[in-house]
């Protein structure tokens, strides 16, 4: 039977990254209905909940899934970056270099590569990925960041994969975003820096709102983190909060809404999707490099909103 071990920051209820891994997982039931796919999640049994999928601890249980596999597949999201967390970045590049040695093929999907800001993570990235057997990207920001690493193995921009995410049907979210008395804008924050962006975006917002009677609806793609600075937005523009939703209720809330606010990359991902107007909040280059290929929607740098 074919064994194929999945990789990426998964079982931390983040919805983009869950949405990936919803996509991945269909995918490789339709084109391999009997292969066993085992995912590396940093909550198992929340992962074979939501997924049906073997899963198992992404520290205690990497190597043991490794050993033998017939494809390791690292992705998707932003995992090979140094911006949050060079830890992060060690971590992924440091699985993927082990499965080189102990798996039969390995892959990087539909991966954001970058920022990588230290010498020698960008070293050990070029190592590493010239020995993957195939390497897929999300966007041509990070095609270039591997081109000027000396990443010779052919490289393949593809689209993010939760753009292929079927959003839940309106009638399971009907509940949620209750009838359309008015306008609803959505805003998709996280925390970033020292937050001073926080209160001019949460001002233009509540103009917005007073100059078109619109009501925000504040969603926590990543509830651990998000959860604070999406009940500050709505508590200040007397909005709500939605947290703790699935990927496809999510994207079925964003697609019932007027305009997206964002600063998470799948919270404009799924407006595009659902044809939504958008506003992406250019925190990182990712977001830009996004609405840059889709050629739709707006973008605000963070800088302009704290200068």
């Amino acid at each position: 039977m074919t064994r194929i071990v999945v990789s990426g920051y998964y079982g931390f209820g983040n919805s983009g990254d869950e949405a990936i891994l919803g996509v991945i997982v269909g995918a490789l039931r339709a084109r391999l209905p009997q292969a066993q796919i085992v995912v590396l999640s940093g909550n198992p049994e929340q992962t074979k909940a939501l997924h049906g999928v073997a899963s198992v601890s992404r520290t205690t249980g990497a190597i043991p899934a490794i050993v033998g596999a017939d494809l390791f597949l690292s992705g998707g999201g932003s995992l090979v970056q140094d911006v949050t967390s060079a830890r992060g970045a060690l971590y992924y590049l440091g699985l993927l270099g082990l499965a080189t040695r102990l798996a039969r093929a390995t892959m990087v999907f539909a991966a954001g590569i970058g920022p990588l800001r230290r010498g020698w993570l960008r070293a050990l990235a070029r190592r590493i990925l010239n020995r993957v057997t195939l390497i897929t990207v999300r966007d041509e920001g990070s095609r270039r960041l591997l081109q000027q690493l000396a990443v010779h193995r052919p490289v393949q921009v593809v689209a993010d994969p939760a753009f292929a995410l079927d959003p839940a049907p309106i009638a399971e979210i009907r509940d949620l975003v209750g009838a359309p008395r008015s306008p609803r804008i959505g805003v998709a924050l996280r925390p970033w820096s020292d937050g001073r962006f926080l209160q001019p975006l949460v001002d233009g917002v509540r103009e917005a709102c007073r100059e078109i009677g619109a009501e925000v609806v504040a969603l926590a793609f990543h509830p651990d983190h998000d959860l604070t600075v999406c009940a500050q937005a709505a508590h200040a523009t007397r909005g709500r909060t939605l947290a703790g939703l699935s990927p496809r209720e999510m994207m079925a809330v964003v697609g019932a809404l007027d305009l997206i606010v964002g600063m998470r990359l799948h919270a404009l991902v799924y407006a595009v999707a659902c044809g939504v107007p958008l506003i992406g909040i250019t925190y990182d280059p990712k977001v830009e490099e996004l609405l840059q290929r889709v050629g739709v929607g707006r973008f605000l740098p963070l800088p302009a909103l704290t200068t």
